[in-house]
C-alpha cells in the first residue's frame, strides 16, 4: 500500500506543474509578477476564510516558520521569472528544478536518509526532471551574458529547496499544517507584492477568474506538501513534489502543441520511473 506521504507529495507536484503551466499561459497577456501577485492574493483570501471557518488554533513558531518559507519560495519565484525573462529558459528551468537536492542533503545531515531502495529512484527522478525541463531548442545562451541566467536558475533552486526544508520544520512543531501554510502564503504574498509594486501592478480585468483558479491550485500544492511533510521522509517527498516540470511539459504538449524532443520524452520516462521506484521502496 502506498504511503499517504507519497500520495500528498505527488499531489503537490501535480498541482505545482499545473500552476506553472497556467501561470505561463496567463503571463502571455500580463506581466509574470502581476500574475503571481493576484494569484497569491486570491489564495490568501481563500485560506483566510478556511482558517476562520476551521479555527485551527494558534502556534507562533509554526506561523513563523511558514512566513520564512514564504519568503524563500517568493524569492525563488522572482529569480525564476527574471531568469526566464532573459530568454534563456533552457538554462534557468533545469537549474531551478535542482532545488530538490537541498532537502535531500538536509535529510542526510539530520540522520534521516531515505531507505536504501529509494536512492536509485531519487537519482533517476532528479536526472529526469533536468532533462524534461530543457526546451526543444536545446540548452544554448549568449556567451556575453551567460552567468546571469545561471545565477538566477541557481537562486530559484535555492529558494525552492529551502522552502521544502523550512515548511517541514514548521510542521514538526505539532501545530496544524494549515497554520504553516497560512504563514507561507502571507510571506510569499508580501515578498511578491513588494516586487510587483516596484514594477507596477496591472489590474487583471476579465482575467481575474483565471488568476483566482491559479491561486487555488497553488494553495492546493502548498497544502499537499505540508501534509506530506508530516507523513513521509523529507528527501523522498521533496523529490516527488519536484516532478512538476513533467506535468507542465505534458500540459504544454496537450494544449499548445509544444514539441516533445527525445530528451524530454526520455526525461519524463526517467522521472516517472524514479517516482515508481520511490513509491515501491
Amino acid at each position: 500500500m502506498i504511503e499517504t506521504g507519497i500520495v500528498f507529495g505527488l499531489t503537490a507536484g501535480l498541482a505545482w506543474g499545473t500552476g506553472d503551466f497556467l501561470g505561463g499561459w496567463n503571463s502571455r497577456k500580463l506581466p509574470s509578477t502581476t500574475v503571481a501577485f493576484w494569484a497569491q492574493a486570491t489564495s490568501l483570501l481563500l485560506l483566510g476564510a478556511i482558517v476562520l471557518a476551521t479555527r485551527p488554533g494558534w502556534n507562533g513558531a509554526a506561523f513563523g516558520w511558514g512566513l520564512l518559507a514564504g519568503v524563500f519560495t517568493g524569492s525563488g519565484g522572482v529569480s525564476l521569472y527574471r531568469g526566464l525573462a532573459t530568454g534563456n529558459a533552457s538554462v534557468v528551468a533545469p537549474l531551478s528544478a535542482l532545488g530538490a537536492v537541498i532537502p535531500v542533503g538536509a535529510a542526510v545531515v539530520r540522520g534521516e536518509p531515505p531507505e536504501a531502495m529509494a536512492w536509485p529512484g531519487i537519482g533517476l527522478a532528479l536526472a529526469g526532471i533536468v532533462l524534461v525541463s530543457i526546451p526543444g531548442e536545446g540548452a544554448s545562451f549568449r556567451s556575453a551574458a551567460h552567468m546571469g541566467p545561471i545565477l538566477m536558475g541557481l537562486g530559484a533552486a535555492l529558494g525552492f529547496g529551502l522552502f521544502f526544508v523550512v515548511v517541514e520544520q514548521g510542521t514538526q512543531t505539532g501545530a496544524p499544517e494549515i497554520v504553516v501554510v497560512l504563514g507561507s502564503r502571507m510571506g510569499a504574498a508580501a515578498f511578491l507584492g513588494a516586487s510587483a509594486l516596484a514594477g507596477g501592478i496591472q489590474r487583471p480585468g476579465r482575467m481575474l477568474p483565471g488568476l483566482a483558479a491559479l491561486g487555488v491550485i497553488e494553495l492546493t500544492a502548498n497544502g499537499a506538501f505540508a501534509l506530506a511533510s508530516t507523513r513521509g521522509n523529507l528527501a523522498v517527498i521533496s523529490v516527488l513534489s519536484s516532478l512538476y516540470p513533467v506535468v507542465t511539459v505534458a500540459l504544454a504538449r496537450l494544449f499548445t502543441n509544444e514539441r516533445l524532443t527525445p530528451a524530454r520524452i526520455g526525461g519524463a520516462t526517467m522521472a516517472l520511473a524514479g517516482a515508481a521506484l520511490i513509491s515501491a521502496a
